[in-house]
């Protein structure tokens, strides 16, 4: 994704499953402007900055970049010498960071929709405070405290975004909407002034009934969830830091109040058998929830599992990163990894198993919800 083009000075967010046709962006606008800057950051480059800068990159930035690109920007202005690889830095108070340009989006071509509007999405807060080996959000700064923009910091944006666009429907983005209960209820009294229908992003292990009163009330109407495996042995193994009887308390909650719910599996974790494949699919089952995706297992550059898969029990992961495909078309994914228990076939069988249990159980696929893409 090209997020800045100026002639002279290309910035690219990389991503691992496109970072090759970022590669042949980057290579055709330098082919064409020889003179011209081009740097890298994002998910892929924050893992392996060294790779990226031998790629042809002038300068790569990780993890989070606000400052350092403003500052690396001013110095390239001056003439000043730069080192080409940079550490990330920015703001603690998310405040001060300026609102997105929504002069510069072309809203008539959102495909993104909630309840059936058009949706933006919004982010209100940076971080997750959990380790999640399998997670590549831990390249940008995952681990460390949540950092928060205030109730009026995001409310004066979703005025903005009504007044100046007329769109009502929102999707917070965080990685971790539900972090922090006191700021969650001090948020949603805000929000609920203005009339809005929003989704969001939660855990399991702090989401509760009282808490999705508070959520329901203030306009939400479609939550997500890592539920990521029904076995508690995965769970563990995974470091998810949350278990069976908390993903039910979890999805019960949200239905009580008419919330619909989306579910996010993993399968094909180091110490995934028949039998926790048998486990996570009779758990979910009997639980109340609407939507799902499944993901099978792929090593992230950054991730734990990639920085040293032997203590996983990896014995190969796909070197073709345009293979690192969560989801495609037609419900296609990428099968990236192989263990000293099973192989790639055997996760893409179980993968199409709980699709086809689900979808017999009246489960919607997430790709093909209605109104709620």
């Amino acid at each position: 994704m090209c997020l800045l083009y100026r002639g002279n000075l290309n910035a690219f967010s990389t991503y691992s499953v496109n970072y090759n046709l970022t590669k042949t962006i980057a290579k055709t606008l330098k082919n064409n402007n020889p003179t011209a800057i081009f740097i890298a950051g994002g998910p892929h480059a924050s893992a392996l900055p060294d790779s990226v800068y031998s790629d042809g990159f002038d300068y790569v930035i990780t993890g989070e970049a606000d400052l350092t690109l403003f500052w690396l920007l001013e110095k390239l202005k001056s003439g000043m010498p730069v080192n080409p690889i940079l550490k990330g830095v920015s703001s603690n108070s998310l405040d001060e960071i300026p609102f997105p340009d929504y002069s510069l989006v072309e809203f008539d071509t959102y495909s993104r929709v909630l309840d059936n509007n058009r949706c933006v999405s919004i982010l209100s807060s940076r971080g997750c405070p959990y380790d999640c080996v399998f997670c590549n959000s831990n390249i940008m700064g995952t681990g460390k405290s949540i950092r928060y923009r205030s109730p009026e910091n995001i409310v004066r944006e979703i005025r903005y975004i009504k007044a100046k666009y007329g769109i009502r429907h929102f999707r917070f983005q965080d990685d971790l909407f539900t972090g922090d209960r006191k700021r969650v209820f001090d948020l949603t009294k805000e929000i609920q002034k203005e009339l809005i229908k929003y989704r969001c992003f939660s855990r399991v292990n702090n989401f509760d009934s009282t808490l999705a009163y508070s959520l329901s009330e203030s306009g939400l109407i479609h939550v997500s969830f890592g539920v990521e495996s029904g076995s508690n042995f995965i769970l563990k193994q995974m470091q998810k830091k949350q278990n069976t009887q908390q993903i039910e308390k979890a999805l019960t909650s949200a239905y009580q109040y008419k919330i619909r719910t989306r579910i996010f599996l993993i399968v094909g974790f180091p110490g995934e058998t028949e039998s926790t494949m048998k486990e996570t699919i009779t758990f979910l089952k009997k639980l109340p929830w609407d939507e799902f995706s499944v993901y099978p297992l792929i090593a992230y550059p950054g991730t734990k599992i990639h920085s040293d898969p032997q203590k996983y029990g990896i014995i190969h992961i796909e070197k073709k990163y345009e293979n690192y495909l969560q989801i495609g078309k037609n419900l296609s994914a990428g099968f990236t990894i192989r263990t000293n228990t099973f192989n790639e076939e055997q996760v893409h069988s179980w993968r199409d198993n709980v699709i086809n249990e689900f979808l017999a159980d009246g489960r919607i696929w997430a790709g093909q919800s209605h109104g709620y893409q």
